[in-house]
């Protein structure tokens, strides 16, 4: 009898339950704040290269400016097994990053507009975000506005729906600092909005290398006398297959010039990155993986609790990486040209983050594709689909680690480009 995977309905159970739990309390804050007259956003400012200027040109206190950077770099095509050339859903390649980068940047002389719930929202109480994002896949559209205190001075706009994810944090909200100091001057901006709620240690790390003092991240509600923002036109749809932020050359070569070095030592040469403590896509074979992988070499490792210089040396100094697709591998950022690296993607899923900061960091990439686990995951959504849980088949693991040269090889099984 084939063995099932009977933590499927416990999982579904506690998921129900979580959701029951918020509903009820987000039912209880609407109640709260709609007898104290607060009102919830009922639409955002889309802003795209093509509307800007309708929905603000007219303004004498919002000034636009666009900001342009060319993206001429050539991609080579990822290596995989034979049978991962298509799986269920998707393309045989990965898409590349965009051929430009493309922002709109408002300066905004209005005090009425006020950084809160991670956003910028304008003086009509609409969010402002790109165009190509619907209002109801925003948060905020749950969340009620208040009119928060003034800051003397210049605020940019540095948050992101999500901004304490290492993720997010690299592909979308670092590069920000290059939009707004080619176009403002770093010297022109007194306050950075890093978002609601604690700071994250990597966010503190990373803006202190850049030059930034913690006192100049503002993670509360305000307003201000001038504010700044900068908004990525990606051009993407609910329709579109292309995932990641379809980071720039530019931006990556800003952050490896800026960020951190890494810095030589007794470190691993080849590593397996871990999932560390989460509650979606668990590598439910890890033992397996393992003994798999040790007598190869492998030294087993999570990223938790480590410093930003920290995973850079330990990335800078690896030969091989393999890990299960996570915020984790954005720091092949900062590793060395020809490091082989090799993305385990759930079945049915695949990001290109990852195979875009790895080209540019001209790392050698290969991706695999774990074991189909449910018929559930056939036509479900792209969230759906991130989070199922990894079993990695440890012999076409091995297989494809022998096709890369990783461990003694024999003859190539690489699909085609």
């Amino acid at each position: 009898m084939p063995k099932t995977n009977n933590y499927q309905p416990v999982l579904k159970i506690i998921m129900k339950q979580k959701q029951l739990q918020k509903k009820i309390a987000r039912k209880l804050t609407n109640v709260v704040h709609a007898l104290s007259g607060k009102q919830k956003p009922t639409s955002m400012a889309a802003l795209s290269l093509d509307n800007a200027e309708a929905i603000y040109g007219s303004r004498p206190d919002v000034h636009i400016h666009h900001f342009v950077r060319e993206n001429d770099f050539v991609f080579t095509p990822p290596k995989h097994l034979p049978e991962d050339s298509v799986f269920e859903g998707y393309p045989s390649t990965f898409s590349n990053a965009p051929g430009k980068y493309d922002a709109v940047l408002l300066d905004i002389r209005n005090p009425q507009f006020s950084f809160q719930h991670n956003h910028l929202i304008d003086d009509l109480s609409r969010p402002i975000y790109e165009a190509c994002v619907p209002f109801k896949r925003l948060p905020i559209q749950h969340e009620y506005l208040i009119v928060p205190p003034r800051l003397n001075g210049t605020v940019a706009y540095f948050s992101n729906t999500r901004p304490n994810h290492y993720g997010h944090w690299i592909q979308a909200q670092l590069p920000l600092l290059l939009s707004y100091w080619e176009t403002f001057g770093k010297d022109n901006i007194d306050y950075y909005y890093v978002g609601g709620g604690p700071v994250a240690d990597f966010v503190k790390e990373s803006m202190a290398k850049m030059g930034i003092k913690r006192s100049q991240l503002v993670n509360y509600p305000c307003r201000a006398d001038r504010s700044l923002i900068s908004v990525a036109c990606r051009n993407l749809d609910e329709s579109s297959l292309r995932t990641g932020f379809g980071l720039d050359k530019s931006s990556h070569r800003f952050m490896q010039e800026n960020l951190f070095k890494p810095q030589p030592g007794q470190y691993a040469k080849k590593i397996y990155v871990m999932r560390g403590n989460v509650t979606v896509r668990r590598e439910l074979n890890l033992a397996e993986t393992k003994a798999a992988l040790e007598p190869h070499g492998f030294v087993f490792m999570d990223m938790e609790g480590k410093t930003m210089q920290q995973e850079a040396d330990i990335f800078g100094n690896a030969d091989v990486i393999i890990a299960v697709h996570g915020s984790a591998l954005h720091n092949t950022l900062f590793c060395r040209p020809d490091t082989k690296i090799v993305e385990i993607f759930p079945y049915g899923y695949y990001d290109d983050s990852n195979y875009n900061l790895c080209s540019y960091s001209e790392c050698e990439y290969h991706y695999l594709i774990g074991e189909k686990l449910s018929q559930e995951i056939v036509g479900a959504s792209h969230g759906v689909r991130n989070n199922v849980d990894i079993k990695i088949d440890t012999e076409k693991l091995l297989r494809l680690c022998r096709e890369t040269d990783i461990i003694p090889a024999h003859q190539s099984v690489f699909a085609k480009a």
